[in-house]
């Protein structure tokens, strides 16, 4: 992944829509792939905290329902993510060169860790950073 490839979702959108798919589907578009049958695979999902429950805001939900309804094919890799932080309908899988090669868009959620920033940098075609901005108080 370079800089070229890597694309930053804005924080804020002036619409309705999301910002995030809005930046997917400019950047699909910009590469020959339409948002309808794209494969999409999500990097990121909030983790368990042990008892369960996630230690932050899930947009994962709301974001794979959008994909969902644009027709766009969804995975996530998620070896530590609660169980209820799974959206419906999403097939978690092993990150793989494999999954980041053959998907047409690769969503960071979260920042990667170093061994998985390198399979990314070395086997994503198309990375969209939808990670939150740090807080200026330091907080996530």
């Amino acid at each position: 992944m370079t800089e070229a490839h890597a694309v930053t979702a804005p924080a804020d959108a002036a619409d309705d829509d999301d910002p995030v798919v809005h930046r997917l589907t400019q950047g699909l578009a910009a590469r020959g792939v339409a948002l309808t049958g794209a494969r999409v695979l999500l990097l990121g999902l909030p983790e368990c905290d042990g008892r369960g429950t996630s230690r932050a805001p899930n947009p994962a939900p709301t974001l794979v329902a959008r994909l969902h309804a644009a027709g766009t094919l969804v995975r996530a890799v998620a070896p530590n993510a609660a169980t209820a932080a799974h959206p419906a309908g999403l097939l978690c899988v092993p990150l793989t060169a494999r999954e980041l090669y053959d998907a047409d868009a690769v969503i960071l959620l979260a920042p990667p860790g170093d061994a998985a920033r390198a399979l990314v940098e070395r086997w994503a075609t198309y990375v969209l950073n939808a990670c939150p901005a740090p807080r200026p108080d330091g907080g996530t």
